[in-house]
């Protein structure tokens, strides 16, 4: 292994303290990033937990149906729209990444180009990333026009059949996300620095625990995801 290798190893894992609201060191957890084996896990139980969720959105009986479309025939056409909208945001997204990704123009140069043309470059490079955030907000922004344009044309009852759709979707993604991530962080913590003693016993253990420690937890797994994905560019 070269010292890179090691250097970049090192890296992908840290030291957490964790503290209580008064700011007191009460234990040390070592915290890495997960391999493929715990990564697929992860996705296993992201997928049982919005297959699970899902199933319970789908009956009209359930207390989560009841929850998150209480009284949804008294809502108007226009809250359905909005609501329908709100829930398709990441749809808008995906779409206008995939048509504008790869669409940023190249600074060039001419064939003999002189300091102020460098520099010149310099700056327009800069501001390629803004350039390009700002074409996908706005093509973001035209895509939820013309879904809005379509479902006005729809009648209520169609509309209120989409926000269903919509909103279900919307929630289980969340809670798909959100559970992976959880797993993630519980695969990742240990009580030594040699990763072989789980901090938490089970999954359960680990989303019983106290909000505060999960808080902490998550935020030292995310810097090390930032780190990792700043290793692979």
């Amino acid at each position: 292994m070269s010292a890179k290798d090691l250097v970049d190893l090192f890296r992908w894992n840290t030291k957490l303290d964790i503290k209580d609201r008064d700011g007191k060191i009460v234990t040390t957890i070592y915290v890495r990033l997960v391999g493929d084996l715990d990564y697929n896990q992860a996705q296993q139980y992201g997928l049982l937990a919005s297959r699970k969720l899902r199933k319970l959105l789908k009956d009209s009986n359930s207390i989560e149906y009841q929850a998150m479309f209480f009284e949804l025939d008294e809502r108007p056409k226009e809250d359905l729209i909005f609501g329908t909208l709100l829930a398709e945001i990441a749809n808008f997204r995906d779409a206008a990444v995939s048509e504008l990704g790869a669409t940023v123009d190249e600074v060039k140069l001419p064939d003999e180009p002189t300091l102020e043309d460098k520099e010149k470059q310099q700056e327009a490079e800069e501001k390629l990333p803004l350039d390009k955030a700002e074409k996908i907000r706005k093509r973001m922004e035209e895509k939820s026009d013309e879904r809005k344009a379509e479902l006005e044309k729809m009648s209520i009852e169609e509309v209120r059949e989409i926000f269903i759709e919509s909103s279900t979707n919307f929630k289980c993604i969340d809670e798909f996300s959100t559970v992976f991530k959880d797993f993630c962080v519980f695969a990742g913590s240990y009580k030594d620095k040699d990763f072989k003693d789980r901090m938490f016993s089970n999954f359960d253990a680990f989303r019983n625990s106290s909000p505060n420690l999960k808080r902490q937890l998550a935020d030292a797994y995310l810097k090390l995801e930032i780190t990792g994905d700043q290793l692979k560019n």
